[in-house]
């Protein structure tokens, strides 16, 4: 096969099927928007495998049918694609995935329903005719791929469609992993370290509820002055970055509470965040991993978890598109909390070293089982197959 794939999110994908498969897989990301996080990733200057350009430019939104990108992804047997790249796989004329990122599906295909978190004037004109292809191309789609996790139904349902199937999120679990020995005694006297990278997003806002954008971090900060007030040892490491619109309220919320003293912010030294190798740093430099409780399974949940530590946070499987059950049959490792006082127990209770080091090392497997690079890359390869077959 020919294998085509658009977007930064696809980058472990893409990865895993190079390594494993025999055959063509060539990764195309836009220029303008590569994330840090990806910068010291040896692959991405690999020419023969990623192609960076500006492939995505209103010019090419508006027709399509002539821009670069859709003349290069027509060499392929098969696209997988996130962001804006249906568009152009879509004027391709060839099979195409979509496999959403989030705004992709939640936001960019409504600009009238998105219209509070985004700016507004001439930017309405633009974000309408990406609306107008966006919609047009998932539309169109060979099959939509989802995580399980997920709230898409809803955006999905407006739009007509459905998915088609279910693809775990790939993690590089050389990366993401354990640090090789403990980096300290259990005899010492221990301060837990909690690490909370999540974007600062907790004002209630209903279109952030409804498009998986609402972290509701205010309940890990509310539950870790409480877990103070009541004798645990603890500090909370949480991230400065760019696109954390609560980072001020939580900042007040934390001085507010009297615990501002406990609060440690790193702050990145590019202010889009850290990189991969960064990040994974300071997961092996921690006791507790917490990502957000507002539903969703993210990112941070499976880093930390591949990392060996303990992660909290709140998952809805009721939202799961159906997926979680056939995803998950033996269900996963997180630890669970839906208020303040549930944040406070579970740090109460992981002041517990030996039951830290049991939820890590059960995390860690579970992130083997089911979210390994080339595991997932292998299950993808089959996906595609039977989609080009039918």
């Amino acid at each position: 096969m020919r294998i085509a794939l658009y977007g930064h999110f696809m980058f472990h994908l893409a990865v895993g099927l190079r390594e494993i498969a025999e055959h063509d897989v060539q990764l195309f990301l836009d220029s303008n928007t590569v994330p840090n996080c990806l910068l010291d990733e040896p692959m991405l200057y690999d020419s023969s495998f990623v192609h960076r350009a500006p492939w995505v430019t209103h010019r090419e939104i508006l027709q399509p049918k002539r821009a670069e990108l859709t003349k290069q992804l027509s060499r392929f047997d098969v696209a997988i694609t996130t962001d804006l790249g249906p568009v152009f796989a879509a004027a391709a004329e060839i099979d195409y995935v979509i496999i959403p990122s989030g705004s992709d599906l939640t936001q960019w295909p409504f600009p009238i329903r998105s219209r509070a978190i985004r700016s507004r004037g001439k930017a309405d004109i633009i974000e309408v005719m990406i609306a107008l292809r966006l919609r047009s191309a998932i539309r169109a789609a060979s099959e939509i791929w989802g995580e399980g996790f997920s709230r898409y139904s809803e955006p999905l349902a407006r739009l007509g469609c459905r998915i088609g199937g279910y693809l775990h999120w790939p993690i590089d679990t050389e990366t993401f992993a354990p640090e090789p020995e403990p980096s300290r005694k259990v005899s010492d006297p221990e301060c837990i370290t909690i690490f909370h990278p999540t974007r600062m997003m907790f004002t209630p806002d209903p279109f952030l509820i409804e498009s998986m954008g609402w972290k509701r971090n205010d309940l890990l900060l509310r539950g870790f002055a409480m877990a103070l007030e009541k004798g645990v040892n603890a500090r909370l490491v949480l991230v400065a970055r760019a696109g954390s619109p609560d980072e001020d309220k939580a900042r007040r919320l934390l001085e507010g509470l009297g615990v501002g003293d406990q609060v440690d912010w790193r702050t990145p030294e590019n202010p889009e965040g850290y990189t991969w190798r960064e990040i994974a740093d300071l997961y092996r430099s921690s006791d507790l991993v917490v990502d957000e409780f507002g539903g969703c399974l993210g990112l941070v949940a499976l880093e930390g978890a591949s990392c060996g530590k303990p992660v909290l946070n709140y998952l809805d499987s009721t939202h799961g598109d159906g997926g979680v059950e056939s995803l998950y049959p033996g269900g996963h490792p997180f630890l669970q909390a839906q208020s303040a006082e549930e944040v406070c127990n579970a740090i109460m209770e992981l002041t517990d070293h030996e039951l830290r080091t049991s939820i890590g090392r059960a995390s860690r497997q579970w992130v083997m089982d089911h979210h390994e690079r080339s595991l997932v890359a292998r299950r993808c390869e089959s996906m595609l197959e039977e989609l080009l077959a039918s």
